[in-house]
């Protein structure tokens, strides 16, 4: 296999793993996360669209524990997607990146190449 064609098979391959990893972290950013806090279930929204339990409570009323514990807990979660979507998505753009140094790479090793020749 020549150089050029092994070098297009890994740029296709490392172009298909970082937009699937990408992909992979915009889902994850995006689903909604649940949470369960004595029997009772919450709606925290999602990384992006952050939803607050304590919400639920009527103004006038002083927010209970449940709704605390409830939102303590959305955060948590929220954090760790977020921090997982970011891992992610830092992952899906070091392949792009080296994708897209490929070819100057190899005009590089073009040009020195040249220039030894023209030396002897």
């Amino acid at each position: 296999m020549r150089s050029s064609t092994l070098a297009k098979v890994a740029a296709i391959t490392l172009a298909i793993i970082g937009v699937a990893c990408l992909v992979w972290s915009l889902r994850v950013a995006t689903e909604d996360i649940t949470v369960f806090v004595r029997g009772h279930k919450f709606n925290c929204g999602s990384v992006l669209n952050a939803k607050d339990p304590r919400k639920l409570v009527s103004s006038r009323q002083q927010v209970t524990r449940l709704y605390k514990q409830a939102n303590n807990r959305c955060d948590k979660k929220r954090s760790d997607q977020s921090h997982e979507a970011i891992t992610l998505f830092v992952a899906g753009v070091v392949p792009l990146l080296i994708v897209l140094m490929i070819p100057a790479l190899a005009r590089r090793s073009r040009m020195a190449r040249g220039r030894r020749r023209t030396r002897l």
